[in-house]
């Protein structure tokens, strides 16, 4: 078997807690859980390789994956909010504090619409950035 690009999606609860979960077919499901982004990648990395083995073993397949990170924005907005500040947030995405605050603490979460309003204005600032600095 071909070695599978797998997206895995990055969620915080309104507990705070993160979870990563994918949607591929795959011969196992699996996905994982922390208090921090990094343990719930890492929960997430070892459920997988551990079905993984038990598949081999099983019936001799063997999945290989790769995966891509991807946050939702309220896991986003979560994960950095101690590098960037709800104030500049707002003017980078002209979406007011309070509801941006609403989205970081869990309480609810932005529309699809919303998520790529914040998606793009964060991809626009980190194309400026990188250009600042060639």
């Amino acid at each position: 078997m071909e070695k599978k690009h797998i997206t895995a999606h990055i969620e915080c609860g309104s507990d705070g807690w993160y979870s990563v979960y994918h949607n591929e077919d795959l011969p196992f499901g699996f996905f994982g859980e922390g208090k921090t982004v990094k343990e719930a990648k890492e929960d997430f990395l070892a459920t997988f390789e551990g079905f993984r083995k038990d598949h081999l073993e099983e019936t001799g397949e063997n999945v290989e994956a790769e995966f891509e990170f991807v946050y939702d924005a309220s896991a986003f907005l979560q994960y950095y909010k101690g590098l960037l500040t709800l104030a500049g947030l707002a003017r980078m995405t002209g979406i007011n504090k309070a509801q941006l605050s609403q989205y970081v603490c869990g309480r609810r979460h932005p529309s699809p619409k919303t998520q790529e309003r914040i998606k793009q204005s964060v991809q626009q600032f980190a194309q400026e950035l990188s250009r600042a600095m060639a």
